[in-house]
């Protein structure tokens, strides 16, 4: 596996994913969402103990960015691929913070407790796509 480009996974959506809303350097849609991730791990005592989560702020470009803000809600178990990084910024109170990030290259749903049916987009929606860019 490519570690600049990993499948994260469980992931579990902390919020619902944003609407799209237009880029005006771009004009492409964007999807925002913040997923935790955490695991179940069997201690040496034998019982099992859930690791402290780690949180990922998710974007997502572009005609999946439609496709996540339509289908996605909080908490749903989501698998995640494409590159991550650290970004830096100030938080309100005047701290220098850093927070992890992923530029999603594929969201899905997971289907541990989904059941799901892939719909192909219709012409309308894929020519409004393909317009935009």
């Amino acid at each position: 596996m490519n570690p600049q480009n990993p499948v994260l996974q469980p992931h579990t959506t902390d919020q619902a994913p944003d609407k799209p809303a237009g880029v005006p350097t771009t004009g492409k849609a964007v999807a925002n969402l913040r997923v935790a991730v955490s695991s179940r791990r069997k201690g040496r005592d034998g019982e099992y103990a859930d690791t402290p989560p780690v949180f990922y702020d998710v974007t997502v470009w572009g005609t999946p960015a439609e496709h996540v803000a339509d289908c996605l809600h909080t908490g749903d178990r989501v698998l995640v691929t494409g590159p991550t990084y650290l970004e830096a910024y100030t938080s309100s109170t005047g701290e220098e913070r850093v927070k992890q990030v992923i530029d999603a290259d594929a969201v899905g749903i997971s289907l541990r407790y989904h059941v799901a049916t892939p719909v192909k987009p219709t012409r309308a929606v894929t020519a409004a796509a393909a317009a935009q860019g």
